[in-house]
């Protein structure tokens, strides 16, 4: 078996709390490329954007395992350098995926009743004057993140319900099940390997505290206030009529 992942703090953690044997199937690729590996490889599960199901909606999907965020803390951050109704055009930056490009346009929508523009950042652009989206590791140098809006909370506003970044996918049920055995209290795990004094290394003080402070808000163990969480994301894009249907997630 395969296992694919983002390459993040959060998948850091995870890959450090599970066992050995798990951690040596892992593997690490952007975001937006996890789907299609998973569809390559029948054998493999991966953490994908939770968006990628609209085109996707025959994977299977795990119950009660995924990264999910409950407050501030997660992934992605608005930088603004305008506000409300004013915002014609968003930039995305760093590991972007689905989640970013139509969530973040859904996120302006439903908060503040505009449609923009959006597209990736380009390098001879100045940062300053335009409004970021920032996916990944990016956001904590230099302690970005904490100028920052949260995508999940404001996520979380729109859906009042937890904001759920990844789904564990794969294309045959039985995959997930072998997964789901392998990771018994896998959340009391990632806790505690937050607080050892191996993780994020690659971090300043300032941000490797304030992760901690709020790791209790990143969710891997999945409830049924999550998996409504993934049905009314998915919903949220059908009103919105970026899919002509409603999806019905296949849960394992």
């Amino acid at each position: 078996m395969k296992i694919f992942f983002p390459q993040n703090i959060f998948t850091e953690l995870i890959n450090s709390s599970v066992n050995e044997n798990v951690a040596s199937l892992i593997n690490f690729l952007p975001s937006s490329l996890i789907t299609s590996e998973v569809l390559k490889n029948s054998d493999s599960i991966g953490l994908i954007p939770t968006m990628d199901l609209i085109r996707h909606k025959d994977l299977f999907v795990s119950k009660s395992f995924g990264i999910s965020f409950e407050e501030s803390l997660c992934n992605s951050y608005f930088y603004f350098c305008t506000h409300g109704n004013d915002i014609k055009e968003l930039s995305l930056v760093g590991d972007v995926s689905s989640n970013e490009a139509i969530g973040g346009k859904l996120i302006l929508k439903e908060l503040y009743g505009v449609d923009v523009q959006v597209n990736l950042l380009t390098e001879n652009r100045n940062s300053d004057e335009i409004n970021i989206l920032s996916v990944g590791d990016i956001n904590f140098n230099d302690d970005k993140f904490m100028t920052g809006i949260s995508f999940a909370e404001e996520m979380i506003e729109v859906l009042s319900l937890p904001y759920v970044n990844f789904v564990l996918v794969s294309t045959g049920q039985g995959t997930l099940e072998d997964f789901h055995s392998s990771i018994k209290d896998i959340q009391l795990k990632i806790y505690n390997q937050a607080e050892s004094e191996s993780f994020g290394n690659q971090l300043s003080a300032k941000s490797k505290e304030k992760i901690k402070e709020n790791i209790s808000s990143f969710i891997c163990k999945l409830d049924e206030q999550d998996r409504d969480g993934i049905d009314q994301l998915l919903r949220l894009a059908f009103y919105h009529k970026i899919t002509s249907e409603i999806i019905e997630v296949k849960f394992v």
